[in-house]
């Protein structure tokens, strides 16, 4: 068995890869990233009922993996650079042969990937961690579950400001609906909810522009998201929104948390 693992700033997720069947995927949290890679190792032996010895080697990537030394429990651990895992482990989810991916982390990261090529095009410091951070001062949720649950009652029109707000009239191809501005109508009668709902859309709504416009450059039909924040409803509302405007298709992999770890683990098969 091939096993990669994410270390990320918070969470370390891991996958195992053997033969054709289904990945074994982990989570474990954990402030060290040595602690970490080896808590999430020991996690996941327990959950899959096997023993070190099952493990032929580990492929270590994300932002902790370079705390580690050349094993961990006594497993040969090599470190994969991150953008590579990102590219295949998009890929590999999403079944295409070329797409840009991106994974949205505590920022974000957009690569171009075709077969086993990956290239890193930009990033964007918008990401999981602006989703927290302004979640906890504008609308009192300090974890993500809590976020998921506050967006999901929160409405926008309390919120942004539209294109119907500001014209009797459609704006190019914009319908009345569009965004004209985040956070630009912000109402006194604005509860957390709403500002909740308002933190989400700000952020997949710039990251998905981000993604469209660097699709069209890299000339890639198809935009691959990977990453935890891809769990929250709204995400999926916000970028097929973006899609019908801009004719861009998004793709959210079932197990689109584990992208990176399984993507790093494809480089040793």
């Amino acid at each position: 068995m091939i096993v990669g693992i994410d270390i990320g700033g918070s969470t370390t997720k891991i996958v195992g890869v053997e033969g054709v069947s289904s990945p074994l995927c982990v989570t474990v949290r954990a402030s060290d990233p040595v602690a970490s890679a080896a808590g999430a190792v020991g996690k996941f032996l327990a959950t899959a009922g096997r023993r070190i010895s099952d493990i032929e080697r580990l492929a270590v990537t994300g932002v902790g993996a370079s705390f580690l030394g050349p094993d961990v429990l006594g497993i040969e651990a090599r470190a994969v650079d991150e953008f590579k895992a990102i590219g295949l482990g998009g890929l590999r989810l999403s079944g295409l042969p070329r797409a840009l991916v991106v994974s949205v982390g505590t920022g974000t990261a957009f690569v171009r990937a075709e077969g086993r090529e990956v290239r890193h095009v930009g990033g964007s410091g918008v990401g999981g961690g602006t989703l927290l951070g302004l979640g906890l001062r504008l609308a009192g949720v300090s974890d993500f579950e809590g976020l998921v649950e506050a967006s999901r009652e929160g409405r926008l029109d309390r919120v942004d400001l539209t294109i119907g707000d500001i014209s009797s009239t459609r704006v190019g191809s914009l319908p009345a609906d569009a965004t004209a501005s985040n956070f630009g109508k912000v109402l006194d009668g604005a509860e957390k909810s709403d500002l909740a709902a308002g933190v989400v859309n700000l952020v997949f709504q710039a990251v998905g522009m981000i993604a469209i416009m660097a699709a069209r450059a890299e000339a890639c039909e198809d935009i691959v998201m990977v990453g935890k924040s891809m769990r929250l409803p709204m995400a999926t509302e916000v970028l097929e929104g973006l899609s019908a405007l801009y004719g861009t298709r998004f793709l959210i992999p079932d197990l689109a948390d584990y992208g990176t770890a399984l993507g790093a683990a494809f480089t040793l098969v």
